[in-house]
């Protein structure tokens, strides 16, 4: 398997599903992109390469300041596994009960969620947070910890405090390390909660959907704070410009079904995608086109 070394954290197949119509068949699909960013370029139209990928991104030093390639290679593996079957995901009518298929698109879904480079960001302050309140606890005479259990939510916990002089001076290969570990540890779990929802496919009938740097968005209705696991938590992904899929707890009503786009609900949709986007959303049409729909909605809904 050949070693890239510029890694997507979307993966170009992926992308090139939403690359302009004239480019899509061609050996460089390009697409349009828009920042939210004022030091970005308004919009611009670029080869799918270069979208959406970092230097080493999931290829961390290990201890002798190799690079380990095992996390990317595992990563590859997924992508080619779906890539076979993505031509038919994007346009055709798969089946999503399919046990194999379901299990696939969770597994994708998953990774694509845990693998964004935001989320490295997120483990950092984390740590640091933790090394911050463990500062204020009691010390021994040597500066070691003088704690061995704690309690949350009526739970006792024991601590082994031997290795927090290391853990604390973390630097940048071991923090990309854990990122990449994460990347491993967390797909599978999350893949698992994805296929307790129920899931659905709404299909537009021309190309209306965009994409965007990070395509896996959550919403609930009622809850600001929440995780994926929280009962009515809606997560949803763009599998084309004609197709989103959505896992939701409505187990109530039929699942694995197919519904049809209403056109007064494209804006909602791209609004959605674009919001839960870090930097840019990524789309074959002109982007003026799409903030018309996504402006048009707002206003006709009174957020303007």
């Amino acid at each position: 398997m050949s070693k890239s070394v510029n890694q997507h954290w979307v993966p170009q197949f992926y992308l090139k599903e939403f690359s302009t119509p004239k480019t899509r068949h061609a050996q460089e699909p390009q697409v349009w992109i828009f920042s939210k960013q004022d030091s970005d370029d308004i919009d611009r139209l670029t080869n799918v390469r270069n979208v959406c990928a970092k230097r080493y991104l999931y290829s961390p030093r290990d201890e002798s300041g190799q690079r380990s390639w095992e996390v990317d290679n595992k990563l590859q593996c997924v992508e080619s596994l779906l890539a076979q079957i993505w031509p038919q995901v994007a346009s055709d009518f798969i089946d999503l009960g399919n046990e194999s298929i379901r299990k696939a698109l969770a597994l994708f879904v998953a990774t694509t969620h845990v693998r964004h480079p935001d989320n490295r960001r997120v483990l950092q302050a984390i740590h640091q947070k933790i090394v911050e309140s463990f500062d204020e606890l009691p010390k021994n005479a040597d500066g070691s910890l003088n704690v061995d259990r704690f309690i949350y939510k009526g739970e006792e916990f024991e601590i082994d405090s031997s290795g927090w002089e290391s853990y604390k001076k973390w630097d940048e290969d071991e923090h990309h390390r854990f990122f990449a570990e994460t990347i491993r540890a967390e797909s599978g779990n999350l893949a698992e909660i994805l296929l307790k929802k129920r899931w659905s496919v709404v299909i537009a009938e021309s190309e209306h959907f965009i994409t965007s740097d990070r395509p896996v968005g959550f919403q609930h209705r009622s809850r600001e704070v929440f995780g994926i696991g929280t009962i009515g938590a809606v997560v949803s992904f763009p599998l084309s410009p004609t197709r989103i899929l959505v896992m939701d707890d409505q187990h109530q009503e039929p699942a694995n079904q197919y519904y049809p786009l209403k056109p007064d609900n494209v804006g909602a949709f791209n609004y959605g995608i674009w919001h839960a986007g870090t930097r840019f959303m990524i789309t074959g049409r002109p982007v003026s086109e799409v903030l018309s729909e996504i402006v048009g909605w707002a206003e006709n809904e009174g957020y303007t």
